[in-house]
């Protein structure tokens, strides 16, 4: 099969955070041979004040330019840094650019168009970890970038951590394959990395909230045992084609399928701390939308401080 480029942009700020983000993707890097990367770098805010008073004098105007000049270096610099430490792990430097914009009126905003603009294959972003009971786990930006990304598909870094084991929440949607998709492109010739797909069988309690009389209650959990049964096995058949159309045949993936936890981000997440997984992989929606898309997403990124997720539109 071919060797098809695959372009990942990097968004950095000065934190720890993003340094882990750049460590993993370089850690990625060691596993594939295709990947080519974009430091982006968004500068500080100018004041509002400033760029009203540069439009009245040339005073002004000179202060302006000489604000901008200095966020654009110490911008730059940032950059270079991040680029030096990719060197340093191995990472060729034709493999690496650097990008560094004025900040316009939002961060996540002007993030999210360059990745679009520049037709990325995914975007690396550093969870940040704060206090605010607001933003919980995640930074504004991050949860910014994650609740907003609907074309680009967003990696969410937790933590000092090295990609290794894979673990694929699937439940048979269209936006299960398309993460699927995403994967096998993303590692197509990736080596020494292993993939679990995840099946959470849903309970009649995931569609329905009201309370049924025993024994119906137990005819429609049945119904719905055996629906998803014939609809997650003709899911993976499918997916066992794409990947292998990549190159990843089934001799590096396993399936499981768990059932009996109270909802399915619980599952998940279990699953993940008992399997050790690095990585977790997921569509922004599913069967049923409210999955992915809201309590299963929420509960997975909030509660993975140490792992990164791969949320796919």
């Amino acid at each position: 099969m071919m060797r098809m480029i695959k372009k990942i942009m990097i968004a950095v700020d000065d934190s720890l955070h993003s340094k882990n983000a750049v460590r993993y993707v370089t850690r990625l890097s060691s596993r594939l041979e295709s990947l080519n990367y974009v430091l982006f770098n968004a500068q500080p805010m100018v004041s509002q004040f400033l760029v009203d008073e540069a439009k009245k004098n040339a005073k002004s105007q000179r202060e302006l330019k000489a604000v901008m000049e200095r966020n654009a270096i110490k911008s730059q610099k940032l950059l270079d840094n991040f680029r030096l430490l990719m060197l340093q792990e191995g990472v060729d430097e034709s493999r690496i650019q650097t990008v560094t914009k004025p900040r316009n009126l939002d961060i996540g905003k002007d993030i999210i168009e360059y990745a679009q603009a520049g037709r990325f294959d995914a975007l690396v972003i550093g969870r940040r970890g704060i206090s605010s009971v607001q933003e919980l786990f995640m930074g504004s930006v991050s949860s910014n970038i994650t609740q907003n990304s609907n074309i680009i598909p967003v990696w969410i870094i937790g933590g000092d951590i090295a990609p290794a084991k894979f673990l694929v929440a699937v439940d048979g949607s269209e936006y299960s394959l398309r993460a699927i998709d995403h994967l096998a492109f993303a590692l197509s010739d990736a080596v020494g990395i292993s993939l679990t797909f995840l099946h959470v069988r849903p309970k009649l309690k995931d569609y329905c909230e009201v309370d049924f009389e025993a024994t119906q209650a137990e005819t429609l959990e049945d119904l719905i045992r055996k629906g998803d049964k014939a609809c997650i096995d003709n899911f993976y058949t499918i997916a066992l084609k794409k990947l292998n159309e990549f190159d990843l045949g089934e001799d590096r993936i396993q399936t499981r399928t768990v059932t009996g936890l109270a909802n399915i981000g619980a599952a998940i997440l279990k699953e993940v701390q008992t399997g050790s997984y690095d990585t977790v992989v997921m569509g922004r929606s599913g069967v049923n939308k409210s999955f992915f898309t809201g309590s299963v997403t929420n509960t997975v990124l909030n509660k993975i401080s140490k792992g990164a997720v791969w949320l796919v539109p």
